[in-house]
């Protein structure tokens, strides 16, 4: 009888850390799928100022673009990973295609959409439209799923700035925005992204399943009616994804994303130097999407050390990217990290700025 308990309880065991080992996002492999191009150039120069700072510690992929061809590779790039926050500039880029379409009206207030929120919103937070969502000026200062750091610390006083006024930096926007997309669109965002963004860009690790909705993990829940979507791409279908917003969303001669919506999107929407919070060399804001020097740089980042750098005006897409799980056990070990953050950013910003001079030079 003993030993068959014994049987019985590491049967369990061993079922559950296979359970708990299955990646909750397998890697796809879409039928749409396309190489991308390479050119050689010297990576002496960019290794020189962007070196992995935990080569042995962390499974990290760096890509840089120019135009449509990778002129540098490290890590595997192939490797779907949460995007974490860069989930919101992309979800901004679907709006331009959902509004072009016209299924979506972003002049459209909460009201109007009968949008809520289970802590009801007042007839002021209302009021925001989805433009205000998109420029984190919503107004509404409620907690939100996922949110973290500042978004808590520093969160304003309910209808203490009125919509359109006051920028901060906000999950209820984000993932209400998820939510308003789903409702107006009838798509689920993982199948529309596929079918208008993936699909044109011929993504090479992306499928409508890679975006789930709802939080598998570990955040606290804050009982919110606005659930996450969670993003998992590649470091190379990131890159395809800046390269085209570099071509003011083009991409192989087809027109992705409509240009205005762009130009509108990467454009500033918000002064951060105006504003109480310091956001570094970040200066500016559009329909979230963080911006150097007023646009010159684009930048969209995530949680755990997730970066991508856009310079439109040369072309050059820079993406880095590090896994932070894809299964429980697999992001519980992330998380109990002490260096689940480490990132190489400014190595990043070198490697751009090593590759702007070239670009310049006649």
């Amino acid at each position: 009888m003993f030993k068959k308990a014994l049987i019985f309880v590491a049967a369990a065991l061993i079922g559950t850390g296979i359970w708990a080992a299955l990646p909750r996002v397998p890697n796809p492999d879409p039928d749409y799928q396309t190489d991308l191009a390479r050119r050689e150039i010297d990576t002496a120069p960019i290794r020189a100022v962007w070196p992995d700072p935990a080569p042995d510690t962390r499974v990290r992929a760096r890509i840089i673009m120019i135009g449509e061809t990778v002129v540098f590779e490290d890590g595997p790039t192939d490797m779907i990973m949460n995007v974490h926050s860069m989930r919101k500039s992309f979800l901004s880029l679907l709006y331009g295609i959902a509004i072009d379409q016209g299924l979506i009206d972003p002049n459209k207030t909460l009201a109007e959409l009968g949008i809520d929120e289970n802590t009801p919103l007042t007839e002021q937070e209302k009021t925001a439209t989805i433009l205000d969502l998109l420029m984190f000026r919503s107004g509404i200062y409620l907690p939100a799923e996922g949110e973290h750091d500042s978004q808590i610390t520093e969160r304003p006083a309910r209808d203490s700035h009125q919509p359109g006024s006051y920028f901060f930096s906000n999950n209820f926007d984000a993932n209400a925005l998820g939510t308003i997309f789903i409702q107006e669109t009838g798509y689920q965002i993982g199948a529309f992204m596929e079918e208008f963004l993936a699909r044109p860009l011929g993504m090479q690790d992306f499928v409508a399943a890679n975006v789930v909705m709802g939080d598998p993990w570990f955040w606290p829940n804050k009982g919110s009616q606005h659930q996450m979507y969670y993003m998992y791409l590649s470091a190379r279908d990131t890159a395809r994804i800046g390269a085209m917003v570099a071509q003011n969303g083009r991409w192989n001669g087809v027109q992705v994303v409509p240009a205005d919506w762009v130009t509108r999107s990467i454009s500033v929407q918000s002064d951060l130097t105006l504003g109480p919070l310091d956001y570094g060399d970040i200066d500016s804001f559009g329909y979230i999407w963080w911006l150097y020097n007023r646009g010159e740089v684009v930048r969209t980042d995530g949680y755990g050390g997730h970066l991508m750098l856009i310079d439109p005006a040369r072309d050059i897409t820079v993406v880095e990217r590090n896994f932070s799980g894809n299964s429980y056990l697999s992001t519980g070990l992330w998380m109990i990290r002490s260096d689940k953050k480490s990132n190489s950013f400014q190595g990043a910003l070198k490697a751009l700025a090593y590759l702007q001079e070239q670009v310049d030079q006649p």
